[in-house]
């Protein structure tokens, strides 16, 4: 069971912002520890921004939207080590700000291999995150994640990423592995 994903909560990497601790990063860039830019220009954003808005986890957090608020929306993308058949859970949060998202809903889409789906926070209220999950299963020793915005008026937060073994799959094979003891058990004592 093999799996990592570096930098789940944009932490670590190559910051270098302006006066006002937000780095605008075009698509191609890899100041992110693990990470590469997708799909559009996004906002790396650090704790003493002048936006109110605060990470869900640690210090640092993206603004999918970045500096330009219109599509293309920025994304990311990694690719992580998995096991070929073995089910995943994709667990992140997903930022929304009343002063910022006037017009509706701010989505993404999530991608992991072949598998994907759309998340949408309605969350009301100032630096709001909610997460959301996703469980794919991979079909190959790597597996290429990526996340970008799909729908925002000026922001689309994200943080704190991880991907961990899917707990159902962990138990069916505890389970299964406690059943095999047991049966070969019996066809011993016979």
């Amino acid at each position: 069971m093999s799996l990592s994903i570096t930098n789940g909560s944009f932490e670590l990497g190559n910051f270098v912002p302006p006066a006002d601790d937000t780095m605008s990063l075009p698509v191609g860039a890899t100041n992110m520890t693990g990470w590469t830019v997708a799909n559009g220009e996004l906002a790396w954003i650090g704790p003493s921004n002048p936006f109110g808005l605060s990470a869900s986890d640690g210090g640092y957090f993206l603004d999918m939207s970045g500096y330009h608020d219109s599509t293309p929306w920025g994304g990311v993308t990694q690719t992580i080590l998995t096991t070929s058949g073995e089910t995943y859970r994709l667990s992140l949060d997903l930022g929304t700000d009343t002063r910022y998202d006037l017009s509706g809903p701010v989505s993404i889409l999530v991608t992991a291999g072949s598998s994907s789906t759309n998340f949408t926070s309605t969350l009301l209220g100032l630096n709001q995150w909610q997460t959301f999950t996703f469980d794919f299963t991979a079909s190959s020793a790597n597996t290429v994640i990526t996340i970008v915005g799909t729908e925002d008026s000026k922001y689309i937060g994200l943080d704190n990423l991880s991907i961990v073994p899917e707990p159902s799959t962990l138990a069916l094979l505890g389970g299964g592995g406690l059943l095999f003891l047991r049966l070969r058990r019996r066809s011993l004592r016979r």
